[in-house]
Order: structure tokens, then sequence, then C-alpha cells
């Protein structure tokens, strides 16, 4: 004979689960009003979340700005100066290894993963059409 849960635990089981949750059931305008309110508040934690990353753009640029502006000459290229180290850092991880495995045989390139190259490749891609716009809206004047 099998183990009868319905005698373990009472005749209905789903009658007695019904009766719980109706008992906690909310009225249909409760319901309504809970729903508007949690989209009234969705909306305003989007219009500050929209608010916050314009001010960090515009910050952002404003800084940008700055730099291009400034009378030193450290601000002005200090972002074309980072992009070429990264660059020749990741064409000498390369190059270096081939060149002295004729002396120093064991010498291997640093395994860079892909990322490193796909940042290298938008940042240099970014500049340059940075650069090539700026030349454009010059050769209008």
């Amino acid at each position: 004979m099998a183990f009868d849960w319905q005698s373990f635990i009472g005749q209905n089981i789903g009658q007695a689960f019904a009766q719980i949750v109706g008992a906690f059931k909310v009225p249909p305008e409760k319901a309504l009003e809970a729903q508007t309110e949690t989209a009234r508040i969705q909306a305003e934690l989007a219009e500050k979340l929209i608010d916050q990353v314009n001010t960090e753009i515009s910050s952002a640029a404003e800084i940008i700005k700055a730099e291009a502006n400034s009378q030193s000459w450290l601000p002005r290229n200090v972002r074309p100066l980072l992009l070429l180290l990264w660059g020749v850092t990741i064409t000498a991880n390369i190059f270096i290894p081939i060149v002295a495995r004729f002396w120093f045989p064991a010498i291997q390139p640093l395994v860079v993963p892909d990322w490193v190259y796909k940042l290298t490749a938008i940042g240099f891609t970014g500049y340059v059409t940075a650069r090539t716009w700026e030349k454009v809206k010059d050769a209008d004047n």
C-alpha cells in the first residue's frame, strides 16, 4: 500500500489553499492603485537616471573642451599620446619576441586578450574619425 498524502495532510488540500490565498486577496481597486503607484515611481526613477547621465555627459564634454582649449601642450596632447603609447606597447609585444628569438629562443609574446585589440581598434578609429571631422569643419573657414 502506497503512502496517502491526503490522509496525512487533509482531505482537500486545494480547498485549504484557496481559503488561505483568499484571505490575502487584494481588492481590484487597491491592486490597480498599487500598479499605478509602481509605474509612477519607475517613471520618476527613469527620469532621474536620464538627468544623471545627461549631467555626466555634459561634465565630461566640458572637461574635454577645457583640455582642448588649454594653453599647455600636455592637456591638449595627453589623449593622443596615451593612444600612441598603447599602440606601441601592443606592437612591441608582438615584434620584440620575434626579433629576440634569434638570441633568446625561450622568449614568447605575452598573451593579450581579444578585448584589448578591440579596444585599441575602437580608440584609433574614434580618434581618427574625430580628427578628420575637425579638419573637415576647419576647411570651411
